[in-house]
Formats: C-alpha cells, structure tokens, sequence
C-alpha cells in the first residue's frame, strides 16, 4: 500500500511538472484589438478612383507644349503649299485660323499634311489633335466627332478646261461627261447626287491628281468649292471657272475628337474672335492673294 501510494504521487508530481514546462515553453497569446464600432449615425467612406478632371485635352496640350493639327495642304485659298521666304511652308486662311489657336491655348503649331480622306482616322485614332481642312460637318462625319461653330460658307463650282468653258455651262450639260471630285468630301457627294448619267465619276485623294487629269483629257471637269476652283483657274490658263453652280455650303468647321468639350469650347471662343473682328475676311484676302502668285502643279 505503502509503495502504491508513493507511485501515484510520483506520478502526479511528474504530470503537474510536465504542465509547467508546456506552459512556458508556448508562451502567453496576445490578446486581439479591440475594433471601435462606427457610431449609428456614422457613414463609412469607401475608397474610389480620381475622376477626370475638366479641361483634361486642353491640359494635355499645355503639358506637350504644342497642338498638332491634321490638313491636306492642296485646297488654295484654305491650306495649300506655297514658297515663302525661301522655304516651302503650308499656308493659308485655314492655317492663319490654326495658328490663332494655338496662340491662345499657349503652345505651338505642328502640321500634319496628309490625303484628305485619312483625315477623321488620324483624328479618331489620337494621331492629330484637330482638324482644319475647309471640312463640312456632316451628319456622317458628326458620328465619329464633334465640330465647331462654322466659320466659313462659299458656292460649290465646276472647274474645266478652257476650251471647253462654253460648252459645259449647265449641270444638264454634264450629262454623258466624264466627272472629277476629290474622295471623301462634300464635292464627292453632289458629283453623285446632282449629276446625272455621267460617263464616269472619278474620285481622288489628292485634288492636284484631279488637276492633272483635267488637263490631260482623262476627265472633263472637277466639282470644287468656289475659292478651290477660283485659285487653279487664276493659277493655270488652260482652266477656267464654268458658270456652273451647285449651291452654297452649309459652312466648314473644325473637327476635334468626341469627348473632348474643353477643346471645342476654346475653338469657338477663338472663331467667335476672328470673325466678329472680321479677321477671318482678312485671313482670305490674304491667302488668295498668295495663292495667285504661286503657280499650282
């Protein structure tokens, strides 16, 4: 009995040591921190993401130190390629207008020339920031950007050669002729719908390609706007303006891609300028007068 008792207090000593070396061996666990609850009226502020803040084209212009504006420098008096001091540039009134711009945006002017029908891709895609190029803004064209307020209306003629200037002195006499208009433009569309039975349309990128033909006999004349048609015909004595009239344009403005409001609204303030101090006017009568001077290829 004696031996018995002795062995389970043994034991019991050995079990009570064995769980105070387990103790001090695992160590003390911290207790969690206590989590403050929101009081009931309290709101809970969830995290989001900066918006885009206004004028964010216009500052990103001001960031680059420029503005990049899309053309196709062959549509005397609007932009055409003239020699000036010694240099050939791209000139004018519609470049005149691009620079006023610029000017009051703070930045400078960088020209892209390119064929007129890549014109609202390169716009589209981020290429260019803007577009002057005596351009229409038709319902078409509006879905894919957005346009300033017109700045400029003029008739839509017909350029021929000059032999044939007595001839073809009527849209009825266009009937059975062989027709020219520059791709993609408004000319384009009333050599479709405002001549009938032509022998052939032709349609072209480049509006000197069209010159070209005409003189060579491979087309009989050319729908262009009135100071177009005016500037090759004072250029060239083998053309001439034929008394033919499609009408007057609704007016040209500048196109600028969708989303970008903060930039239309600064063109505008700038057309708003230019024509109210009738400086536009003068912007023509200036590039007309360079246009006749300078002899187009």
């Amino acid at each position: 009995m004696n031996f018995l008792s002795k062995s389970v207090k043994l034991g019991f000593l050995m079990i009570l040591v064995l769980a105070l070396l387990l103790s001090a061996c695992g160590g003390q666990e911290e207790p969690a921190p206590e989590v403050e609850e929101p009081a009931e009226n309290d709101t809970v502020e969830e995290s989001t993401e900066p918006e885009e803040a206004i004028g964010a084209k216009i500052q990103e212009i001001q960031d680059e130190g420029k503005i990049v504006l899309g053309t196709a420098a062959d549509y005397p008096p609007y932009e055409f390629i003239a020699e000036v001091d010694g240099e050939l540039q791209v000139v004018g009134f519609d470049i005149d207008i691009a620079r006023e711009i610029a000017d009051d945006l703070g930045v400078e002017l960088e020209i892209r020339d390119m064929d007129f029908d890549g014109l609202l891709a390169a716009l589209v895609a981020g290429n260019i920031d803007f577009i002057v190029a005596g351009m229409v803004p038709t319902e078409e064209r509006k879905e894919s950007v957005d346009f300033s307020i017109p700045y400029y209306a003029a008739e839509q003629r017909f350029l021929v050669r000059a032999e044939d200037v007595d001839e073809l002195n009527s849209i009825e006499a266009l009937e059975g002729k062989r027709i020219g208009a520059q791709m993609s433009t408004v000319q384009e569309t009333i050599a479709e719908e405002m001549i009938e039975n032509p022998a052939e349309r032709r349609y072209l990128s480049r509006i000197n390609d069209l010159v070209m033909d005409l003189k060579s006999g491979r087309i009989d004349g050319i729908v262009l706007v009135g100071p177009v048609a005016s500037a090759y015909a004072t250029a060239d004595s083998a053309l001439e303006l034929s008394d033919i009239s499609f009408g007057q344009e609704d007016g040209v403005a500048i196109a600028v891609a969708k989303g970008n409001e903060d930039l239309v609204a600064s063109i505008n303030e700038t057309l708003q300028r230019l024509m109210d101090n009738d400086m536009i006017d003068q912007f023509i009568a200036d590039a007309t007068e360079l246009a006749d001077e300078q002899q187009v290829e």
